[in-house]
């Protein structure tokens, strides 16, 4: 893997591989660390991949520059998006492994806006034991307060509940910055209480001359980090997880990162629980997680609501046709429905309506239950919840119960025909 543990012959083979693509190793020097940079952002921002190359060659590096799709153009999609990212996921781990293998990289350094691309390189390196260092752009940590103002604008009727892409829209065309949502946030905080990036990498400022400063850090990291070869499996383990899962959660992280990373986890050999969130027993579900805050309520009884998207959830709240009950949002695995929850909050009903989904949630003072699997997509029980179905969840008890045997459930099962389906790459 490492070019400098390869024979004289590989070596020199390697070097006629590098000459070719117009790279040249210093004379006399078959031992130079070759470093891949992976821009994964379609060129967004060249100013990042010039001081990353210059940042390596001043450190004594050899930098390869490599291109891979972005998958921005991908995250809009519905319904399939999940089941698509969970593929695509796999096609950039593979495409990244190759790369590392063939080119021989002694470490690599990924250009990455969001949490699919960052995630597939982070298997693939972890796959081939590569030092890896992920360097992201356009991370805005206020995104959630700005949905929250938009919440409240909801509630008042100053906007419409379809205008929120708008809203988004207008703050990303204010700050300049690319729009990532809370689920990319909570992957690159993840990364970087693991040591994946650089200390205090989701704060930096994105368009302003911090950033340029972190990219020749991290080139100079990525060289030490390569010469010690310190690979995922030597930051993940056993004896730091404690300490870092405690660290990503203090900085506000949630149950979304840990289920991200399990993929990771299970290639280090690692067994992570996420037991800092309170689980729930359902038959509704094999898994399901409170990630409300501790100032929402524990208990709740009511009517379920069943909408397939949030704009329509929305819409409904503030027609006033929800007083009390619980929201079930199936289908929605990979979307943030925290907009709906700060809508309920805004209404000033956070006593009387929850929230069920396959989705995430950032913590809210209303009762969220997230991350329910299996989700809306697999046609099993929590994807046949019907409109006027009694829901009673007690987060005393750990527990979710529903007025539906199950042979009703299965017996709706074999009705359900919407969006039951796989999704293929």
């Amino acid at each position: 893997m490492n070019l400098k543990t390869f024979d004289k012959g590989t070596r020199l083979l390697k070097q006629a591989d590098l000459a070719i693509n117009g790279q040249t190793l210093p004379q006399g020097n078959t031992n130079a660390t070759v470093i891949g940079i992976l821009d994964c952002t379609n060129h967004s921002n060249p100013t990042i991949l010039q001081n990353l190359t210059c940042g390596i060659q001043q450190a004594g590096g050899l930098p390869l520059t490599f291109n891979l799709t972005n998958f921005t153009t991908l995250q809009r999609l519905a319904p399939a998006t999940a089941k698509f990212a969970s593929n695509y996921v796999d096609v950039i781990a593979t495409n990244t492994a190759g790369i590392a293998r063939t080119q021989m990289l002694d470490g690599i350094v990924a250009i990455v806006d969001n949490c699919v691309m960052g995630l597939g390189v982070l298997i693939g390196c972890t796959k081939t034991n590569c030092p890896v260092l992920l360097m992201p752009t356009g991370i805005i940590e206020n995104y959630n307060d700005t949905i929250l103002s938009a919440a409240g604008k909801i509630a008042t009727r100053e906007i419409k509940a379809g205008d929120i892409d708008q809203v988004v829209n207008n703050y990303q065309h204010q700050n300049g910055t690319p729009k990532n949502d809370t689920l990319t946030l909570d992957f690159f905080r993840l990364a970087e209480a693991f040591e994946l990036m650089l200390p205090g990498t989701t704060t930096t400022p994105t368009n302003s001359g911090a950033l340029v400063n972190l990219a020749k850090e991290t080139a100079t990291a990525i060289l030490q980090r390569a010469d010690d070869i310190i690979t995922t499996k030597r930051l993940i383990s056993k004896r730091t997880i404690k300490e870092k899962l405690e660290q990503y959660q203090t900085n506000g992280g949630s149950v979304a990162g840990l289920f991200m990373f399990q993929k990771i986890f299970d290639l280090v050999d690692l067994k992570v629980a996420p037991s800092m969130y309170t689980t729930l027993k359902t038959t509704l579900a094999d898994q399901a997680y409170v990630v409300s805050a501790n100032t929402a309520p524990l208990t709740m009884e009511g009517q379920a609501w069943v909408y397939q998207n949030i704009v329509d959830a929305i819409t409904a709240l503030c027609s006033n046709a929800i007083d009390s009950g619980i929201i079930v949002l199936p289908s929605c695995t990979g979307t943030d429905v925290s907009i709906v929850a700060h809508t309920i909050m805004a209404m000033q009903k956070a006593d009387s309506i929850a929230i069920m989904t396959d989705g995430f949630c950032s913590a809210t003072p209303v009762l969220t239950v997230a991350h329910i699997s299996p989700d809306g997509y697999a046609n099993e029980d929590f994807a046949n919840v019907q409109n006027g179905d009694t829901i009673e969840i007690d987060v005393t008890k750990g527990r979710i119960n529903i007025n539906v045997n199950s042979r009703d459930m299965k017996l709706r099962a074999k009705r359900n025909i919407l969006k039951k389906h796989e999704i293929y790459f």
